[in-house]
């Protein structure tokens, strides 16, 4: 090998050490990794949880184990978001160890790692009731992503890793999306009130909103049409409360919605009627009552020999969509879910709201005038 070229390798080699130092520290500012010392939690076996208690005081929240998932306490058992309890379990025993800081419990207060002063706290209980261990998260350091925190049966205190987020209401733990239709696969939507009944179907893809009851001398109005037919493209709610809760509401109004795989959705409203709310409207609620049924009642059956792949997708499609409505029905039944106003405001328009005179127009003033 000439001279030449152990002269380039050489300093191709230099350059590739400093290329990697420069690299390395780049990444240890960015992400500063903790010492060895392992993870906060350990040995915990998620099978043998049978409660999760976050918070403090009277700020508490409550999961309890209710078949194979976990219950919010707070709001009446209703179902927890098997997302949220994974997640809040893995941002747990994703707490590593950076050093131990501390043993003495007189620290515990400037620390913020007293279960008074913490900043977060989860507790894991056994069916018993007794704690199986937890974390209390105290004051964040000024390094990234690190704080000081001990477990709830340990003295020690630690400078940790990854501290979690802990969410602080129930209403966090519980999924507040309720339905969410593909708004390709809206058929129609009818709306009922005590004084009319209308339709409005889903056209070319449900991107089009028409009225079957379109009065004699009107046109529909395209945007409020619209928004009738969207409300389930995504329904969120404000709150949830058993039915027993609230004896005294009457569900005057129902919205349906019929989807082309066969799901109606049914939907009944009523407004809150305290004497407050009735005086100011700011302050007035709109609850509802769910219920879904699969009308499509024919069963699926293995046809004799071969079946085309169009056709099993169109059979387990079905399948899937019937098995959907079964798991709403069983989540929703005997609750009572509170939804933003904007929503029941489409869900109860009148259908004075949705047409008007053909050929109508605002001339310069503002003022609507006919042709």
């Amino acid at each position: 090998m000439s001279n030449k070229k152990i002269t380039f390798l050489g300093v191709l080699a230099i350059v590739s050490v400093v290329t990697a130092i420069f690299v390395s520290q780049i990444s240890h500012r960015m992400k500063p990794a903790p010492a060895g010392q392992g993870n906060l939690i350990q040995g915990l076996d998620p099978a043998a949880i049978w409660e999760i208690v976050t918070g403090k005081g009277s700020e508490t929240v409550n999961l309890k184990r209710r078949g194979k998932g976990f219950v919010v306490a707070n709001k009446s058992f209703y179902p927890a978001s098997n997302k949220a309890i994974n997640d809040l379990l893995a941002a747990c025993l994703d707490i590593r160890i950076v050093e131990v800081y501390t043993e003495e419990k007189a620290n515990y207060k400037d620390l913020g790692v007293s279960e008074e002063d913490a900043k977060d706290i989860v507790k894991f209980l056994d069916s018993n009731g007794k704690i199986i261990t937890g974390v209390i998260i105290g004051n964040p350091r000024q390094e990234r992503d690190m704080a000081y925190g001990r477990l709830v049966n340990d003295n020690k205190v630690y400078v940790i890793y990854n501290p979690p987020w802990v969410k602080q209401s129930p209403l966090e733990y519980i999924e507040q999306e309720l339905i969410s239709a593909d708004k390709a696969n809206i058929d129609s939507v009818t709306v009922t009130s005590p004084n009319e009944t209308y339709t409005l179907t889903g056209e070319a893809n449900g991107t089009e909103a028409i009225l079957k009851e379109l009065p004699a001398g009107k046109q529909q109005k395209k945007n409020e049409c619209e928004a009738v037919l969207d409300v389930l493209t995504s329904l969120r709610i404000d709150d949830v409360n058993a039915a027993g809760e609230n004896p005294d509401l009457k569900f005057e109004r129902k919205f349906q919605c019929l989807l082309k795989d066969s799901t109606l959705y049914t939907i009944e409203i009523a407004q809150s009627s305290s004497a407050k709310a009735s005086a100011d409207k700011k302050d007035s609620k709109t609850f509802a009552k769910c219920s879904v049924e699969f009308t499509d009642k024919t069963a699926v059956k293995k046809e004799q020999g071969v079946e085309s792949q169009e056709e099993l997708k169109k059979k387990e499609a079905k399948l899937l969509a019937r098995e959907k409505s079964m798991k709403f029905q069983e989540t929703c039944e005997g609750w009572i879910y509170e939804i933003p106003d904007y929503k029941a405001k489409n869900m109860t328009r009148p259908m004075a709201e949705l047409v008007e005179d053909v050929n109508s127009e605002l001339n310069g003033e503002g003022k609507l005038t006919t042709n």
